[in-house]
């Protein structure tokens, strides 16, 4: 089974689900986590999704952290079968750990995203993983290398981000590539190994960030470097990185 662990999909911006499951279908992905996007705090049409398919698809909802109901607002959430995860922008200058480790303790996923890069939030993230040992956090787009890292794997390695996976409830989304490289990313490949040999096959998993992938020729493209063997992960690892661990952790309860 292959698992989109991260796609958007929504009416005010990106494209409508049936875009997405039709795209989908085309690249032979059979569920998918839907990704809300920043800005949009109105989580009710990723939940519509997800309440008239639950089987093919799992929701990640976004709150405001300078909301007053922001802690209630996650409380409904993790009540809800309709949200999964919460996604959390994480950088110094963002004052909500506090929630982020609130929605831990509710059982939610958190689905990191670092503007900065994770290479700057080695600290804060450590501390969530050390105070929640039983919580998952996601880092998205292997973290978030910007285009001012030049070389994303010694910065990574300088900064201790590898350190961090020695939590096991750390997650490493390979995803995210096409924001700083081109097709077919030589210049992350590196950094793909790196976290493989880190995490191990059980904690990395696929996701196409369509439609900021570009077009379902270039989801089936992206897909296709896993699956064809043409990145830095053991033919035997494929299977899980391309789905088995998202079935685990997203749809633990619906397998």
């Amino acid at each position: 089974m292959i698992i989109d662990s991260y796609t958007h999909c929504g009416i005010s911006k990106y494209l409508p689900i049936e875009d997405v499951s039709a795209t989908m279908d085309r690249a032979g992905v059979h569920r998918a986590v839907l990704a809300q996007h920043l800005g949009e705090f109105d989580n009710s049409y990723i939940q519509g999704v997800v309440a008239a398919n639950p089987d093919r698809y799992a929701g990640v909802c976004l709150v405001d952290h300078e909301s007053a109901a922001v802690v209630g607002e996650l409380e409904s959430l993790a009540e809800s079968t309709c949200c999964q995860g919460v996604r959390w922008p994480i950088a110094p200058e963002i004052d909500n750990l506090d929630l982020v480790g609130r929605t831990l303790d509710l059982g939610l996923i958190v689905v990191a995203y670092f503007p900065e890069s994770i290479a700057v939030c080695v600290d804060e993230v450590s501390r969530l993983l050390e105070a929640h040992p039983a919580g998952t956090l996601v880092a998205s787009h292997l973290g978030n290398p910007t285009e001012n890292q030049p070389d994303p794997l010694q910065d990574f390695q300088q900064a201790g981000v590898f350190d961090l996976l020695s939590a096991d409830g750390l997650v490493i989304q390979l995803s995210g590539m096409e924001m700083t490289t081109g097709f077919p990313h030589q210049g992350l490949h590196a950094l793909v190994a790196e976290f493989y040999r880190s995490a191990g096959p059980t904690r990395l998993t696929w996701g196409s960030n369509f439609p900021v992938v570009g077009s379902a020729d270039d989801y089936v493209a992206e897909l296709e470097l896993l699956t064809g063997g043409q990145l830095p992960i053991p033919d035997e690892a494929i299977p899980a990185v391309a789905g088995g661990n998202a079935e685990r952790i997203w749809f633990g309860d619906r397998a």
